[in-house]
Order: structure tokens, then sequence, then C-alpha cells
């Protein structure tokens, strides 16, 4: 017997209706009309034992209950490949202790539900390794959602990032809805997104968010789940998240990755040029795995082999590249990103001599008022291209000022960076 028609019958054998039912059980009159009307294609576990309660069923019914939605879910994997599966995690993920620990508390907390769906929003400059997090996370997770572990790339850096509507759509399919009963508008689908997660204990991994107005329609209300986000920005538009900023990792840390990908690292005989590698680095996840990654390609290098040739500063960006992967054009997708004045800024930023500099020498530099350099800075420290340093301070990661004095080379003329130069020494002489 089809499952929705059993369901139902069940319901009125017992007397109840869908309002009854619901009210009894706590899944929604929606989600019963649904699974009556075979709308749902594979419901969960969780739902069907949910239901089964509040309609007395004896065991023997459950188990055909559990078996029809059991048949219908194999019927329906088989029937097309399943949606947002999470990607492959690296098999050599160190550090973020503290970080997978905070994720770990915040689940368990949020497993009692009763409340908002907790929403985790980790961010930091590029390559900082944030969505090796996520997925980390998700792996160690996933067995305490039930219902599912669904990922998304949202696509936050590219031209064109991907459309809520569009999210919400493909959420909506990889949680069996049949496209038939899928709406058509954004607001529409983000309704169906947030009534479903409300009854099932889901965790939801949207990764490389653009912007607050791409991810605050597709978070769900109150439910059992999970979000875990992603995005080079923090977001600061959104209300109740908890944020994780990730920082470089420890010099431990880096030695460890390093270690992990390179068998040259492992020796304990390279362990100072390990150290100055991971240094020349900045310790940076990216740089790093890509660094492992040149040394386990070329046996025949040692690993001061890669420091002789990181040590030159002008082609330290170009030597951090491999692959289809690579430091600066990580950075130039947040680059890509900036206003116009927001360019030049940073760029202009490469003059300053040290790595830490005030908002009034930035406003020498680009020629404007302290005030207006600090909204350009904030800009900067949006997309991880700066970091707040103390109340009026700020600081560039060095490969990110490497990749700064790179575009002032390209983008302005001999005569123009000679000018801003002297500009910014007659101010710090006078200061």
């Amino acid at each position: 017997m089809p499952l929705g028609k059993r369901l139902r019958q069940a319901r009125r054998s017992a007397g109840l209706t869908m309002e009854q039912l619901s009210e009894s059980s706590g899944v929604s009159v929606r989600a019963i009309s649904d699974l009556e009307r075979g709308h749902i294609r594979a419901p969960q576990p969780r739902t069907l034992t949910a239901l089964s309660a509040a309609l007395g069923m004896t065991t023997a019914e459950h188990q055909r209950l559990a078996d029809d939605a059991r048949a219908l879910r194999m019927h329906t994997a088989g029937a097309r490949p399943r949606l947002c599966e999470p990607p492959r995690a690296v098999t050599d993920f160190v550090g973020r202790a503290a970080e997978l620990d905070l994720l770990r508390q915040v689940a368990a907390a949020g497993a009692k539900g009763g409340g908002p769906v907790p929403i985790v929003l980790v961010h930091g400059q590029p390559g900082i390794g944030k969505t090796a997090l996520a997925v980390r996370g998700a792996a160690l997770l996933r067995d305490g959602f039930p219902d599912g572990c669904l990922h998304l790339d949202l696509r936050g850096v590219d031209p064109e990032p991907a459309d809520a509507g569009e999210v919400a759509g493909l959420l909506l399919r990889a949680l069996a809805v049949s496209p038939r009963r899928i709406g058509a508008g954004i607001g529409e689908r983000c309704s169906q997104l947030r009534a479903i997660l409300r009854d099932r204990r889901c965790l939801l991994v949207l990764d490389n968010v653009a912007d607050e107005a791409q991810l605050r329609p597709l978070l769900p209300g109150a439910g059992p789940g999970l979000v875990l986000v992603t995005s080079r920005r923090m977001l600061g538009g959104l209300e109740g998240v908890l944020r994780i900023a990730l920082a470089p990792f420890a010099p431990a840390e880096s030695a460890a990755l390093l270690r992990a990908i390179a068998g040259q690292a492992a020796d304990p005989a390279a362990a100072d040029d390990v150290a100055a590698l991971a240094r020349l680095c900045g310790h940076l996840p990216l740089a790093l795995r890509i660094a492992g990654t040149r040394l386990a390609n070329r046996p025949a290098w040692t690993v001061g082999t890669l420091v002789a040739r990181l040590a030159d500063a002008d082609r330290r960006l170009a030597n951090l590249h491999t692959g289809d992967t690579g430091v600066a054009a990580a950075f130039a997708l947040s680059h890509a990103q900036l206003s116009g004045a927001g360019r030049a800024l940073f760029r202009r930023l490469a003059h300053v001599p040290e790595a830490g500099f005030t908002a009034p020498l930035a406003g020498v530099l680009a020629g404007y008022h302290p005030d207006d350099a600090s909204d350009r800075l904030d800009e900067l420290v949006e997309l991880g291209l700066l970091q707040h340093e103390g109340a009026d301070r700020y600081r560039f990661h060095d490969l990110i000022r490497l990749f700064a004095r790179e575009r002032l080379g390209v983008e302005e003329p001999a005569g123009t960076r000679a000018a801003t130069r002297e500009r910014m020494l007659r101010w710090l002489e006078a200061s």
C-alpha cells in the first residue's frame, strides 16, 4: 500500500483530523498533508516515529509504515542522483580544535529544539581554511542529524553569486520535495524550506556566502537543526549569529600540516627549514597546503629548496601556486569585489614600510580625510583583505601585503607611485 494512503487510513481510523494529529505529534499540518498526498517522497524516520506514536500504532504497524518509507526512499535514490552532498573532506586536516569543540557544543544545545535554529558563521581572510573547517565539522557532526547533511556552494565571490531562490529550490529537491510542489518565487520557496526544516533535524552547510541579502531568506526559524555558514565577510547585518573568526595557524599547526603532506617535512633534521617555510607562508593554510603539495610532487627537492625560492619576496606569490590553485588567485577574488576607491587605497597601502598602520596614514596615502579613510579601511576588513589591530590600527597579512604591492606596480604609473610615497614620507617626518 502506498505510504500516503496507509498514513491517511491510520489517521482516519484513529478519528483524528490533520490538525489534531499535528498537535499531538509535533509534525506540521502541511507536512502531514504533503505526506498523505505523496508530495514528500522520502519522509525521515524521526517524522514517522512521531506520527506513529501519536496514532497509537503497534510495533508491527509502525514497521509497515517504516518499510513503505524505506522502499520509497530507495526508489527515489535510484531514480536520480542525490543533491547537495558534502564535498570530500581533506584527509590531512590539522588544528582548529577549539573551533570544532565550539561547533559540537552548539550542535548539542540545538538538538534540544524548542528555539531558533543555531546559525554559526565561519569567516576570515581568503585562504584561511573556512571551507575545510566547515566540511570537517559537518563530517564530525552528521551522525547527529538523521534527517540529512546538505552542503551547497553559494558562489559568493563569483561575478554572479547564486540566487536565493535557486538555492532554496536545490535544497527542497535534496529534501525530497517533488519538483511539482516547489514554489515559483523566492519568497514561496524559502517559506517551504523553513516549514520543512521546522520538523527535521538537518545540518545545512551554506558555503561561500556573498552577503546578508543572499543568506537571510534561506535561514530557518525554529527547529532542531543547525546551519553552518562560511563567508569572507563578517555579515554584520545578521542578528542572532555565532561568529567564528579564523586566524592563521599557530607555528606548531603549520608544521603539522606540512609534515602531513610532504615526506621531506617529516624529517626531524628539516625542523628549522620547516619553521622557516611556515613563516614565509604566513601560516596561511592555503599557502601551507600549496607549499606542501609542491614538495610532495618533487621528491628531489628538500624543504630548504622551497625556502630559498620563497625567500625572494618578488616571486613568493608566483611560487605559491600549483595546478589550478594559487594564493594570489584567492586574493584576487576578494580584490575584484572592492569599490574603485577601495582598490586605490588597497594598493597604496603597500607604500607603508611596516605591516601595521593607522587610519590617518591611510588617509594621507589615499588623499582624503581620516574619517573617510576609516570607512574605506572597513571595506577592506569586511572582505578579509585587512585585519583590525586595536582601536585605530590595521594590519596586513604578509602575503596580502605582497599582493597589494603587485597591484600597485600594475595599476599605477611610476610617477604617481613616487609622488604618493613622497607625500607619505613628509607626513611621517612631521608626525
